[in-house]
């Protein structure tokens, strides 16, 4: 089936589209919607010109069956404009996670699988353990990768002294964490337990606290990202005539969002590349 509707300035359209949701995006950056029929979120993608970017969707002579089809499921399009390329990449990150569109495949591969956990065995001892993320466990830290897992688990335990039977990762066993040691060499519990204890709140010390700020998407505001502890707290506007006495107070101004592995890749490089627009604290 051929796409036969066109703009007036000759823009293909999938068939179901109505040609006003094309006409009124703006070339500006953010994030755009798909829509289908039930007006449901098929996909979310973000862009630096939303409306060239969603052009580009429609444009191409590849006529795969899959094509086709997710052509014909637009019945609409929605789009909410940000100050930044950064901005919108996150937005899309978290609606993406949000939503899970059926035909966004690419992200689902940045999910963290592997958690840092801190037990306590029968017999009182602390354990620390590199594992697979479960749903209702609490972990310290996510890795992408079991061997990220490992070497901070690693690096804690020659930092802080930890006895090595205290640490584990791998494959273990239903109650492995829990199995007899030989009693007789243990390390003094109390001694023991300190040292997992501050091993952790090293870890959680070592997580920064930063905001981005950049320009708003007009000239009168600007823009702001808040991070915290390491995770990435949320995004927001205010208006570039205030002026913070605490650089804390740029929270008050930010929208809330989940962070994720991903999303504190793409700020941390964006940190290393423009230092200048951030405020440490």
């Amino acid at each position: 089936e051929k796409m036969i509707k066109k703009t007036a300035q000759d823009q293909r359209l999938p068939p179901n589209l109505p040609p006003q949701d094309f006409e009124q995006l703006p070339e500006k950056p953010g994030v755009y919607y798909f829509y289908n029929q039930e007006k449901k979120v098929v996909y979310v993608g973000k862009a630096v010109n939303i409306k060239k970017r969603v052009a580009s969707h429609f444009s191409g002579n590849s006529v795969t069956q899959q094509r086709q089809h997710f052509l014909r499921d637009i019945h609409a399009i929605s789009f909410e404009l940000c100050a930044t390329e950064l901005m919108a990449l996150l937005l899309e990150c978290s609606e993406i996670k949000k939503l899970w569109p059926v035909y966004n495949r690419a992200l689902k591969r940045f999910e963290a699988k592997f958690g840092l956990y801190q037990y306590e065995a029968r017999n009182g001892y602390q354990y620390l353990a590199v594992g697979k993320l479960a749903k209702f466990q609490t972990c310290i830290q996510t890795f992408n990768t079991e061997y990220e897992g490992i070497n901070v688990l690693r690096s804690l335990q020659e930092k802080f002294g930890i006895d090595y039977r205290f640490c584990k990762y791998g494959r273990l066993a239903e109650g492995a964490f829990f199995r007899q040691e030989d009693e007789n060499d243990l390390p003094e519990m109390k001694l023991h337990n300190q040292q997992i204890k501050e091993a952790i709140i090293s870890l959680r010390m070592s997580r920064p606290t930063f905001s981005i700020i950049d320009k708003g998407r007009s000239a009168d505001e600007r823009s702001c990202i808040w991070v915290e502890d390491g995770a990435f707290y949320g995004m927001g506007y205010f208006a570039s005539d205030i002026g913070f006495t605490d650089p804390t107070e740029v929270r008050d101004y930010v929208t809330p969002y989940k962070s994720n592995q991903y999303i504190m890749q793409l700020l941390y490089s964006f940190v290393e590349k423009y230092p200048g627009k951030v405020m440490q604290h």
